[in-house]
């Protein structure tokens, strides 16, 4: 979503550079042109997503809330120029309007480099239609509307759509949420994010599985998958009664995302 323009810079380089001018007012046009691109460069740098979640069918009850807590400690990539690590939370509120649809309110806040930081939040819907809970097929959808401020970056103004995807095999639970952003500010453009999850059940309430995150940026220019914001977990997620803990160890797979990563969520309906 925020790389388009880079194809454009290439090409204003290649014509400045063959075109007959001379030296000098060519190499000023180089020098201004390779700013931009370095700008343009540096705003496409990722930092690791206040929520680092794969959507499923947990949901509040009807006329019931819930309350949820993630935090996630990392570790920034030397190309974000952060020279401490990045502790994030995001707290949520969720309530049962209907039966399997639920509204939710977010906030999202930071500490990094001695800096206490409110990054914005979110309001969201999310929708399970009634399916038979012991069947193959899983199936919901998730709508935000995002303010965010991310680390180091400018602000964000997004719609996100997150369609929930599960396949059930005996112990075996696969998910995928192939979300999309559509941007809402000026600059606007629309960003292809999939993720997804394998777990294993060891237990009535206990799974250990592989969570995977990827933002392939504008659908309309797939970027290699080294330009991509890649990380990979292990997790292990547990219930108690009405309450669900998710935790995960991740290490980005590219350089253009973060080190090490480690994220605790815990929810508590009520």
């Amino acid at each position: 979503m925020h790389n388009h323009g880079i194809n454009r810079l290439f090409n204003a380089y290649q014509k400045l550079y063959s075109h007959p001018m001379p030296r000098l007012i060519r190499i000023h046009h180089i020098l201004h042109w390779g700013f931009i691109f370095l700008t343009t460069i540096s705003s496409t740098l990722q930092a690791t997503p206040f929520e680092i979640k794969i959507h499923d069918e947990l949901i509040a009850d009807l006329h019931e809330s819930s309350f949820e807590i993630e935090t996630n400690l990392y570790q920034p990539s030397a190309a974000q120029g952060i020279g401490s690590n990045v502790f994030q939370t995001r707290l949520e509120y969720a309530y049962g309007i209907a039966q399997g649809n639920e509204i939710a309110v977010n906030a999202f806040f930071s500490k990094y480099n001695g800096v206490s930081y409110f990054n914005g939040g979110k309001i969201g819907q999310m929708f399970v239609p009634a399916h038979d809970e012991e069947g193959i097929w899983h199936y919901g959808i998730k709508n935000e509307i995002v303010y965010l401020q991310d680390i180091g970056r400018q602000n964000q103004f997004f719609f996100e759509m997150t369609p929930i995807l599960a396949l059930q095999l005996a112990k075996w639970r696969f998910t995928i949420n192939p979300a999309v952003d559509f941007g809402l500010n000026r600059s606007g453009g629309v960003a292809f994010a999939p993720t997804g999850k394998i777990a294993y059940s060891t237990s009535p309430n206990t799974s250990i599985g592989a969570e995977y995150y990827s933002e392939m940026s504008n659908t309309t220019n797939v970027f290699p998958v080294s330009q991509r914001f890649n990380t990979a977990y292990l997790v292990i997620d547990s219930k108690i009664e009405k309450s669900t803990i998710n935790f995960g160890v991740g290490k980005g797979t590219n350089l253009n995302s973060d080190n090490w990563v480690v994220k605790f969520i815990a929810a508590i309906g009520f």
